[in-house]
């Protein structure tokens, strides 16, 4: 089953429970984006304590576009109940092992890792059989609503599937609808979404919409 994921991305708190309340009963999971500006332009919001409080069932997965995501990683453990798996990038200058091997066998998380679309495989080789998922970028990180970037993207999926067929493999940025036959094709797993459920009049029927066009092509 390919999974719709809604993405985000917001700068308040106001604005993080009105995304929530829209999506929370129509899907299982979402990703909440980090930017602190010390690895990718842009800043966001996405304060643990505030988002614990915020009553919900749904599942939540946190794209950590920064340098240092232990500490934030943490705190979401500590105050989110319904936190399930960090995302961190592999462009961060840290050691990816050791950050992965820390999320999930200090803090019993799950762990994926993000790949920007101009950064090769080869850079993920060691923890490839370690982590959770695999979050491949079709734009580069910081802002939503960005165009996709093409066939180099889809070939990266691919490249990854064959290699890893049994990897739980995320699509991220620049997604619209008449991607989603060649993204399935390629062999993505979670399709994550901001602008192509958001900037839509009506959220949910977006969401249910795409749901139906995954199942289709699944």
């Amino acid at each position: 089953m390919i999974e719709i994921v809604p993405a985000f991305l917001v700068e308040s708190n106001e604005e993080f429970e009105q995304k929530l309340r829209l999506v929370e009963g129509h899907v299982n999971l979402i990703q909440v984006d980090a930017l602190d500006g010390s690895l990718f332009p842009n800043t966001v919001w996405y304060d643990a304590e505030r988002v614990g409080a915020l009553r919900t069932k749904v599942e939540m997965e946190l794209h950590l576009m920064v340098e240092n995501p232990i500490p934030i990683v943490e705190a979401w453990q500590k105050h989110v109940p319904t936190f399930k798996r960090a995302i961190v990038h592999a462009e961060m200058h840290r050691p990816i092992g050791a950050v992965v091997d820390h999320i999930k066998n200090v803090l019993k998380l799950e762990c994926g890792v993000a790949l920007n679309p101009e950064t090769p495989m080869k850079n993920i080789e060691e923890v490839l059989h370690q982590i959770d998922s695999l979050t491949i970028m079709g734009v580069h990180p910081g802002e939503s609503g960005q165009a996709f970037l093409g066939d180099s993207v889809i070939e990266k999926i691919k490249q990854v599937h064959a290699h890893a067929p049994d990897l739980i493999i995320e699509i991220d940025g620049g997604v619209t609808e008449e991607l989603l036959s060649s993204l399935v094709s390629a062999g993505i797993t979670r399709v994550c979404a901001a602008s192509l459920i958001f900037k839509n009049e009506d959220p949910e029927a977006q969401i249910k919409k795409l749901k139906e066009e995954l199942l289709e092509l699944n």
